[in-house]
């Protein structure tokens, strides 16, 4: 009886852990396009970019993480290669694994757009909330506009593409 239903929960974990790998893509994507175009228009190339254009794609997200390792473990990397090491898989780690509470809000809140309005606020909370506490950012109502335009837009990104991928995977389970 309760492999019976693990397998369903395993399933939706799954399931959300996919969407999350596909709004962290759809993330990612978004800001390399982001530091190219930049750089483009500044005429230089994208390894010359010394100005911040999202905090999700900086280093504060490495000062986020490693804040939690020393306190956690006691330790945190130090090397350039252990950052950016890092950096990824906090990145893709974090944002498939979010991806489950989509789910959660899916089963939750019934077909979408209420679920994915409500992970995105989510989304967004979390990246006001923890880059001041964890990441060494300023409060967000010290961003510079820029700074919170980009992070509203990326987590429309990461949220729209986490809810598509979550819809289309619960049809094509429904389907069998």
């Amino acid at each position: 009886m309760g492999r019976r239903r693990s397998a369903p929960v395993l399933r939706e974990i799954a399931r959300g852990v996919v969407g999350g790998a596909v709004g962290t893509g759809a993330m990612a994507l978004a800001a390399d396009l982001r530091r190219r175009r930049y750089a483009h228009h500044r005429g230089i190339d994208t390894s010359e970019i010394d100005v911040i254009l999202d905090y999700d794609d900086s280093e504060h997200v490495v000062i986020a993480a490693s804040t939690l390792l020393r306190h956690v473990i006691g330790w945190a990397p130090r090397t350039a290669e252990g950052r950016h090491a890092l950096f990824w898989v906090v990145h893709w780690g974090y944002g498939s694994v979010v991806g489950t509470a989509h789910v959660g809000l899916q089963h939750l809140l019934g077909r979408e757009p209420a679920p994915g309005f409500a992970f995105f606020a989510g989304s967004q909370v979390m990246a006001l909330g923890l880059f001041p506490v964890l990441g060494d950012t300023p409060p967000p109502w010290r961003w510079e506009r820029r700074l919170l335009v980009t992070s509203f837009v990326q987590h429309g990104i990461y949220a729209g593409a986490v809810a598509a991928a979550n819809t289309a995977t619960a049809r094509l389970i429904t389907r069998r």
